[in-house]
């Protein structure tokens, strides 16, 4: 391996580190105004967010980056940085190592919100429907469930349930066209538990209140 070569690797893990770093200042400053406690660095996923059985911790190892908790309207609320590495059209594994192949492996990282409601609501995974494959459906014996003179949205988005019925009675006219707006967002829902996401998206930290004030919404359609 030429000198060259060893410098811009080099160059380039320098520079990661410093981003990493700025991210994590950056978000404990928002984390500040938020009223939020802030850990920085990696650590591990919470025990009880781990027994959840959320399809997103199924990608990959059950490590999160500078999180920040408190609470909003009486809700519990955690925000961090979640990473993995999965096929480019596929998903992850936590169960299995990274492949020495890295053929076709790419890393997504995402800002992750997660919501502890006092209220229960039916177990449901929305997602847009032009991403990469998934086989949350399966993983989680889920059935699609679409609405009735509601085309846009059932092209836009694929919902995941158990019971359609109460998502039908669930998803409002004023849920579903506030969605609509909403592009490229990840909710699943188990219970008293809620994950709000987009797949490979970090927002800048002065972004968060933004992507907060959006699940804020949603929560009270919700």
């Amino acid at each position: 391996m030429s000198k060259l070569i060893i410098v811009i690797i080099i160059a380039i893990i320098v520079g990661a580190i410093y981003f990493e770093k700025r991210r994590g200042s950056g978000l404990e400053k928002i984390a500040t105004s938020l009223g939020f406690d802030f850990v920085p660095g990696q650590h591990s996923l919470p025990k009880e967010l781990e027994q959840i059985s959320f399809d997103l911790f199924t990608q990959g190892p059950a490590n999160i980056n500078n999180r920040m908790t408190g609470h909003k309207d009486a809700h519990e609320i955690s925000i961090f940085d979640f990473t993995y590495t999965a096929t480019a059209s596929g998903e992850g594994d936590n169960r299995m190592p990274v492949a020495d192949d890295q053929f076709d492996m790419e890393s997504r990282s995402q800002s992750v919100i997660w919501v502890r409601l006092k209220k229960t609501l039916p177990e449901f995974d929305l997602s847009p429907r032009r991403i990469h494959k998934r086989t949350v459906a399966a993983r989680f014996n889920l059935g699609q469930v679409t609405f009735d003179g509601q085309s846009a949205f059932n092209q836009q988005f694929s919902l995941l349930g158990r019971d359609g019925e109460k998502l039908r009675q669930l998803f409002s006219q004023k849920l579903i066209d506030q969605l609509a707006s909403l592009p490229n967002l990840v909710i699943e829902s188990r219970g008293h538990d809620l994950l709000f996401y987009r797949f490979e998206e970090r927002p800048d930290p002065k972004s968060i209140p933004g992507f907060l004030q959006e699940v804020e919404g949603l929560l009270a359609l919700l």
